[in-house]
């Protein structure tokens, strides 16, 4: 007989002794972590999505209210008497342009998607006053060539205007750095520079041309609701834009197929937000698999109250069997098993293969290899009196083989 296997009793409450039964819906019942950071990751995702939706709440938006939006600079101009009309093609900005009257208006160019030469020249061509957020180096080719790009750098607050241009000596200091901007001819005379810094370059430049002006503003927190009451950033705002007698402000839309002769790409059809989304989810997911997959240190093994005897098991397991009338998987266990046992008596690897175990069983034993393969290889029992007879002929077999 084998040693015994060590159980758990079960008391007649249906737990052990002084413990509490746990309860069978609290271990069905799945990890509530793993649960909530999947809604918390689902909840960031649907905000994300919200918040990008459109060019309608984006930063510098004549209509948005959030911090980085421009509604409070659009509405002092309304109040002001001066239209603002929000636009996102090309198209409709000069269609504002031409409704307004010749000089009557002023584009604002916010860099939202950037624009194809044949959009820069229609604006270049409107006769409008041009005001320039932070442009690229191309915008600046078509619409003030007379400048270029110098470098960005980060904001310098109470900068002094240090030039004669009417609306920068009326703001006085304001928020200064951000993209910088320098003449290409020195003493070219239509050029004049503000805010401009001790290394060279100004975030502040105004081109005049013939009945028109092209004003770059390189510092987008002077526009914004959240800076545009520091300093004198609401004067200089104000007096930049309202110089006209109306205002376009233009929000190029990425998805306008008229600022690009190529196909879009796909990922201009993807929001920002749930690229962010999609970040914030890989991020809690990475850290789910270091929760879960932390180690628990080493195993402790426990000592069991009550012992039970193998052959209680053995009786148990067996009942099992015969409740569920698999008589199949039954002879497979037994078969299994003194294949092992025969292995291992025999010197034979049990990776050999049942047709070693045999061979080496009918040279120990006398008897022919076929018989001892039919013992192994024979169809399942058909009832439980065919499966007593294949025990006992395995019992046997086992018996002559350790006294051979």
């Amino acid at each position: 007989m084998s040693a015994p296997a060590a159980v758990r009793p079960a008391s007649a409450g249906g737990a052990g002794h002084g413990e509490t039964a746990p309860d069978p819906a609290r271990r069905r019942r799945p990890g509530r972590g793993p649960l909530a950071l999947a809604g918390l990751a689902v909840l960031v995702l649907v905000a994300l999505a919200l918040a990008s939706r459109g060019t309608g709440q984006g930063d510098l938006d004549p209509t948005s209210p959030a911090p980085e939006g421009g509604r409070a600079v659009a509405q002092v101009l309304e109040d002001l008497g001066v239209p603002v009309t929000r636009t996102t093609s090309t198209e409709a900005t000069l269609e504002a342009v031409r409704a307004a009257g010749p000089g009557g208006a002023a584009v604002l160019v916010v860099p939202t998607a950037p624009l194809g030469r044949a959009q820069l020249e229609d604006l270049a061509g409107s006769g409008a006053d041009l005001v320039l957020l932070a442009p690229p180096a191309d915008d600046l080719e078509v619409l003030a060539p007379a400048l270029r790009t110098a470098e960005e750098i980060e904001a310098a607050p109470a900068v002094p205007p240090q030039c004669d241009v009417p609306a920068a000596r009326a703001a006085g200091p304001a928020t200064g750095g951000g993209a910088l901007v320098e003449p290409r001819d020195d003493e070219d005379p239509s050029v004049s520079l503000c805010y401009g810094l001790p290394f060279g370059g100004a975030p502040y430049a105004v081109v005049d041309g013939d009945g028109s002006r092209v004003v770059v503003l390189g510092q987008p927190e002077v526009l914004t609701n959240e800076a545009v009451a520091d300093e004198g950033n609401a004067a200089l705002a104000l007096r930049t834009l309202g110089a006209r007698d109306a205002l376009v402000w233009y929000l190029p839309d990425p998805l306008d197929p008229a600022l690009s002769d190529e196909p879009l790409p796909l990922s201009a059809l993807v929001p920002p937000g749930l690229v962010r989304a999609a970040q914030v989810l890989v991020v809690a997911a990475l850290l789910l698999l270091l929760w879960r997959g932390r180690r628990l240190g080493r195993l402790v093994p426990e000592q069991l109250p009550v012992v039970v005897r193998a052959s209680e098991a053995v009786e148990g397991r067996g009942r099992l069997y015969r409740a569920a009338g698999d008589r199949a998987h039954a002879a497979a266990v037994l078969r299994s098993a003194s294949l092992g046992r025969l292995a291992g008596r025999l010197g034979v690897p049990v990776s050999a293969g049942t047709t070693a175990v045999v061979d080496a069983t009918a040279s120990a034993t006398g008897r022919p290899a076929a018989e001892v393969d039919a013992l192994y290889r024979s169809p399942a029992p058909r009832d439980d009196a065919a499966l007593v007879v294949l025990a006992d002929a395995l019992d046997s077999l086992e018996k002559e083989v350790r006294s051979s």
